[in-house]
Order: structure tokens, then C-alpha cells, then sequence
């Protein structure tokens, strides 16, 4: 398996969410349209019509559909959170990929060094996401430079 394999269907999975989430939002647009409709026409048939139960039964039938339309834009939610989530993975590989081989295409002498900042930034970026207190900054910052002086 290649990296732009992995890319692609990266690429692929994020197109099939993001189909799924339009088709849910639309699916909830239509369900609150219908029953809106639903509920409004079972409140006007309680006051027109001189028999209740049609008019109880198309209500009841129209509350029913909002609670549905609730739960469809729940899970519309729950997907663009998942969208979301994969996109920022998408994000993550496809520059970890460029930014290696923009590392290898370096010089010989450069690329050690380049490789090894590269190595830290994927470590640090998976932790997280706290602030870095100035110390711990300053800290990290000397251990690099003392390993860079090493070579």
C-alpha cells in the first residue's frame, strides 16, 4: 500500500461523508416541511371540522414528524463532527507526506536535521491540545539544540 493509495481513499471516505451529510440535512429540511404542514393542517382540522378525531390524529401525526425531524437534524450533527473529524486526519497525512518529501528532496547534510524536526512535530501535534508553558517551550528548545550540536 502506497501513500497516495492511503490518500485517496482518505480522499474517498471524506467525499462519502460529506454525501451522507447533505443527504441528512435535506432529509431533516424535509421532515420538518412535512411535518410543519402536517401539524398546521391537524390544528386547522380541530377548528373547522366538526368531528376531533381527524383532526387529534393529523396533530399528533404532525408532532410525531417533528420529533423525527429532531432526531434526523441530531444525527446531522453527529455526522458533520465525524466529517469533521476525518478532514482534519486528511489534513494531517497529506502533510506529513509532503512534508517528507520535502525532506528528502534536501541536501544530504540538511535532510538528518530536517527529518528529526519533522519527527518531533508529529509526536508533539498527536498530544493534547494544551498550552506549552514558556518554561517547557524554553526546555524542548534546548534539548533540540543540544542534540543538534551533538551531530
Amino acid at each position: 500500500m502506497t501513500i497516495p493509495t492511503e490518500l485517496e481513499k482518505l480522499q474517498k471516505y471524506y467525499e462519502i461523508n460529506l454525501a451522507h451529510a447533505r443527504w441528512s440535512f435535506w432529509a431533516s429540511l424535509g421532515s420538518i416541511i412535512v411535518g410543519l404542514v402536517t401539524l398546521l393542517f391537524g390544528v386547522f382540522m380541530l377548528y373547522v371540522k366538526e368531528s376531533l378525531q381527524p383532526g387529534v390524529i393529523a396533530t399528533v401525526a404532525g408532532v410525531i414528524s417533528e420529533f423525527l425531524s429532531a432526531t434526523f437534524l441530531y444525527l446531522y450533527n453527529k455526522n458533520l463532527k465525524q466529517l469533521n473529524f476525518f478532514y482534519e486526519k486528511l489534513i494531517k497525512f497529506q502533510d506529513t507526506y509532503w512534508a517528507m518529501g520535502l525532506a528528502n528532496s534536501l541536501p544530504e547534510d540538511k535532510k538528518a536535521a530536517m527529518l528529526e524536526i519533522i519527527i518531533s512535530n508529529l509526536v508533539m501535534r498527536n498530544e493534547p491540545k494544551t498550552e506549552m508553558s514558556p518554561e517547557l517551550v524554553r526546555a524542548y528548545g534546548e534539548v533540540m539544540k543540544m542534540k543538534r550540536d551533538q551531530t
